[in-house]
C-alpha cells in the first residue's frame, strides 16, 4: 500500500511542480552530484567579480524526526494532495513505537512527529515539509535532503541582510 500511495503522490508533485528547484535530494534526475553544481553555478558570478562572498551551510538536526504531521498534512492540502491526504494521515496514525531495553519495554505510542525514515514514503513526506524554507530567501540557496547551502556577495550591505 505504502508503494501506491509513494507513486501516486510523486505523479502528482512532478505533474504539479510541487518540489521547488533548490532540492535535489529524493527528486527525479537531481543527486548529490547536481546539488554542488547548481550551488556553484550561483555562486561562481560574485567570485568572478571579485566580491567577497559568504557561504552558510546548515544541517538539520534530526531533521526526519521533526516533521510535525499536523503541518505536514496541511502542507498535502495546501498543495493539493487532497486524494492522499486521508490515505497519508492514516498511515502517518498507524505508525506505532515503542522503546525496547534488554527485556523491558515500553507502551506503544503514536508519534506526533516524525517523517518516518527508511520508508519509501519518507523522503517524499520531508521534502514537503521543508520545501518551502526558501520562501523570500535573496541568496543562493540549494538544499539535498535535511543538508542546506547558502551563499550571497557580502561586500554591500544588501547582501549580507540577504543571506
Amino acid at each position: 500500500m505504502e508503494r501506491i500511495l509513494l507513486e501516486a503522490t510523486v505523479r502528482h508533485m512532478e505533474d504539479r511542480e510541487v518540489i521547488w528547484n533548490s532540492q535535489h535530494g529524493y527528486t527525479q534526475a537531481k543527486s548529490c552530484l547536481t546539488n554542488p553544481v547548481a550551488f556553484y553555478t550561483g555562486v561562481i558570478p560574485s567570485v568572478d567579480k571579485g566580491r567577497a562572498t559568504d557561504g552558510i551551510y546548515l544541517d538539520f538536526w534530526k531533521a526526519f524526526d521533526m516533521v510535525l504531521h499536523n503541518i505536514l498534512l496541511s502542507k498535502l492540502e495546501k498543495d493539493r494532495l487532497v486524494l492522499t491526504v486521508g490515505w497519508i494521515r492514516n498511515w502517518l496514525d498507524s505508525n506505532m513505537h515503542r522503546i525496547v531495553v534488554k527485556a523491558l519495554m515500553s507502551e506503544w505510542i503514536s508519534m506526533t512527529s516524525d517523517a518516518l525514515q527508511g520508508s519509501a514514503l519518507g523522503p517524499v513526506l520531508f521534502n514537503l515539509s521543508i520545501n518551502n524554507i526558501d520562501s523570500g530567501i535573496k541568496c543562493t540557496l540549494n538544499k539535498f535532503a535535511d543538508n542546506t547551502k547558502m551563499s550571497g556577495a557580502v561586500d554591500v550591505p544588501g547582501g549580507q541582510n540577504a543571506i
